[in-house]
C-alpha cells in the first residue's frame, strides 16, 4: 500500500479493499468452524450501513456510540460511521449504568450501537439519554429496535463523499485514573499518521489474534488499522477464559499483549515445562503459542526486563512500545531485533520528544485535536505551538531511546524537597509470582508501600511466607535506591485495590493494608 496516497481513514479502507480484495481480513469463530470476512465484504458493509445511518441520523453529521467486543459488525458499526465524515465515540465494555450514560451524553451521542449484552440496560440508558434516536444491536435480536445486520442487507452501498483528514474521526474517552476521564478527539489524520509513521512492521502473510478491549486506542491502531494496511487476517479471541484454546486454533504469527497477559501465559509455559522435564521448554513454549509465533509487542503497562529476558530465552522476542490515547497513540515502538534493557522503544518516524523539567513532551500529526468540549484540560495538555504534555516522566538516550520514570502528577513530595516517583519502585516489584498488586505512596512524612498477595500463592503457602518475601523484597530495593526513596513502612491488604474499568489502580484511595 503506498502509504503516501492514504491520508483518512476512508481512503485506507478503499485502498485495502482494492489491494486485497477477497483476502480474510476478520476471522471469527463460529461454533466449530470460522467465519471470514474479507477487505473488499468489509467495505461493501460500511457502505451500506452508512446508507440506513444516512437516512436514520436526520442530519448531515452525527456522534454514534458503540459498545462491545471486537467483531466484524464492531468495525462496521465503527467505520460505516467514521468514514463517511461522522464521528464514532468506542466505549468502554465495563462501563454500566449512570458511568455509561454519562459518556454518551458528554460526547453528545445520537445513534447507539450496543452489544446484546446490553439490551437489559436499554430502559435505564434511554431514559438518561434522551437525544439518542436511533439504537441498532450488533447481534440479532429480536427484541432490538434494529438490528446491523438488517440495516446492512437493506441498504445499497452509498457512495462516500471524500473526507479531509483534519475531520474529526473519533472521541475516545481516557481511563480517568486520578480523576473524570476526559474525551479524546482524534482526527483522520491523526489516526492514519500513527498506522503509517513505520514501515515493513508486517506484511499479508501475517495473522494476528486480536485479544486487547478495542476500545482501547492501541489495541484498534495496532490489531486493526496497522492489518488493514499490510493485508494481515485479524483472528477475534472471544475469551480472556480461551486465550490458550484460541491461539491453538488460530496459529498467529503476531500478538500484541499487556505485560499481565504476557506474565500470565509465561507462567503456564514454566508449569507445563516442569511437568515434562524432558520436553525443550522451547518446543512447549512453540506449541503452547501455535507454532507459528514471530513475537510479541507490548504496550499499556511496564514490562518487566525479567520477564522480555524470559521470553527471549523461550526463542520467542518480545518488544515494548510507549504512547497514550491522545497520540494515536504510538510515540515509540521496539524491535524484536533490538533487545535493549528497561527502555520503551525508539520514537517513532515524524515524532519529536523533548524532555522539559523531566517531562516527556511529544509532538507529530498523530497528536490529538484537543479534549471534547474541555478547553481547560486541553490548554493544560497542549502547549500553543502543538507540543503534548504527556505527564510522564522519563528520558531519551542517544540511541533515541526513551526510558519512562514515573508520573508527574504522581510524584511523592517528602519534607526535605526529595521528589520521588511511586512507579519507579512499583516497577521493582514486578514479575514476583507471591504479589498481586503493590501500590507505593506517602504516609506520615515516609514511603510506604502496600501489597495484595497473590491468591494463588496463598492457596500453597502461608500468609506468614509471603510476609516473609515482602520484607526481604524490600531490603534488595532498599538497597538499590538513594536514602530519599527508601521503603519505610510497609502494608498487607486482604482486599482488592478500587480499579478503573481498565484494571489500572486508583491512586486516590483509602489505605486498607495492616501494618507488618
Amino acid at each position: 500500500m503506498d502509504k503516501n496516497k492514504v491520508r483518512t481513514l476512508q481512503e485506507l479502507i478503499v485502498t485495502a479493499a482494492a489491494e486485497y480484495g477477497d483476502k480474510a481480513f476478520v476471522r471469527e469463530k463460529n461454533g466449530e468452524n470460522d467465519a471470514d470476512t474479507s477487505f473488499a465484504k468489509l467495505y461493501e458493509n460500511c457502505r451500506r450501513l452508512s446508507a440506513f445511518l444516512a437516512e436514520r441520523s436526520g442530519s448531515e453529521h452525527f456522534h454514534a456510540a458503540v459498545i462491545g467486543a471486537t467483531s466484524t459488525a464492531y468495525l462496521t458499526a465503527y467505520f460505516g460511521t467514521a468514514c463517511a465524515g461522522n464521528v464514532i465515540v468506542p466505549l468502554d465494555a465495563q462501563l454500566m449504568g449512570e458511568d455509561l450514560c454519562d459518556h454518551l451524553r458528554r460526547a453528545d451521542v445520537s445513534v447507539f450501537f450496543y452489544d446484546k449484552r446490553f439490551s437489559a440496560q436499554l430502559a435505564e440508558i434511554k431514559a438518561g439519554c434522551p437525544m439518542i434516536t436511533t439504537y441498532v444491536c450488533l447481534q440479532d435480536d429480536n427484541t432490538a429496535e434494529y438490528v446491523l445486520s438488517d440495516a446492512v442487507a437493506k441498504y445499497e452501498p452509498m457512495e462516500w463523499k471524500p473526507v479531509d483528514p483534519k475531520t474529526l474521526a473519533a472521541i475516545l474517552y481516557t481511563s480517568g485514573t486520578t480523576g473524570k476521564s476526559k474525551g479524546v478527539m482524534l482526527s483522520h489524520g491523526n489516526l492514519i499518521d500513527n498506522t503509517m509513521c513505520q514501515d515493513g512492521e508486517s506484511d499479508p502473510t501475517d495473522v494476528l489474534m486480536t485479544v486487547l478491549p478495542i476500545h482501547h486506542v492501541y489495541c484498534f491502531t495496532c490489531d486493526i488499522l496497522l492489518s488493514l494496511r499490510y493485508g494481515c487476517t485479524v483472528c477475534v479471541n472471544d475469551s480472556m477464559l480461551r486465550i490458550p484454546q484460541n491461539l491453538k486454533r488460530f496459529k498467529p504469527t503476531i500478538i500484541l499483549l499487556v505485560p499481565m497477559i504476557a506474565q500470565t501465559i509465561y507462567k503456564k509455559i514454566q508449569a507445563a515445562s516442569e511437568q515434562m522435564p524432558n520436553v525443550p521448554i522451547r518446543a512447549i513454549a512453540a506449541d503452547v503459542f501455535g507454532g507459528r509465533l514471530k513475537g510479541i509487542y507490548s504496550g499499556g503497562a511496564y514490562l518487566p526486563p525479567e520477564l522480555a529476558a524470559g521470553y527471549r530465552e523461550l526463542g520467542i522476542p518480545i518488544s515494548q512500545g510507549y504512547g497514550m490515547t491522545e497520540c494515536s497513540p504510538r510515540i515509540s515502538t521496539a524491535r524484536w531485533d533490538d533487545p535493549s534493557v528497561g527502555d520503551v522503544g525508539t520514537i517513532v518516524n515524524g515524532c519529536e520528544v523533548r524532555i522539559v523539567d523531566g517531562e516527556i513532551w511529544a509532538k507529530s500529526p498523530s497528536v490529538m485535536q484537543g479534549y471534547y468540549k474541555n478547553p481547560e484540560a486541553t490548554a493544560e495538555t497542549l502547549t500553543d505551538d502543538g507540543w503534548l504534555m504527556t505527564g510522564d516522566l522519563g528520558y531519551v538516550d542517544e540511541k533515541n531511546h526513551i526510558f519512562i520514570t514515573g508520573r508527574k502528577k504522581n510524584l511523592i513530595i517528602l519534607s526535605n524537597g526529595e521528589n520521588v516517583s511511586p512507579e519507579e519502585l512499583e516497577n521493582k516489584f514486578a514479575g514476583l509470582d507471591w504479589l498481586a498488586d503493590v501500590l507505593v505512596y506517602p504516609e506520615d512524612g515516609v514511603i510506604t508501600a502496600e501489597v495484595l498477595f497473590s491468591a494463588e500463592f496463598l492457596q500453597a503457602h502461608s500468609r506468614e511466607e509471603a510476609v516473609k518475601l515482602f520484607r526481604e523484597q524490600v531490603e534488595k530495593i532498599n538497597k538499590t535506591v538513594t536514602s530519599a526513596k527508601t521503603i519505610h513502612c510497609l502494608r498487607v491488604r486482604d482486599t482488592e485495590f478500587d480499579k478503573t474499568t481498565s484494571k489500572k489502580i486508583k491512586r486516590q484511595q483509602a489505605t486498607q493494608g495492616e501494618k507488618i
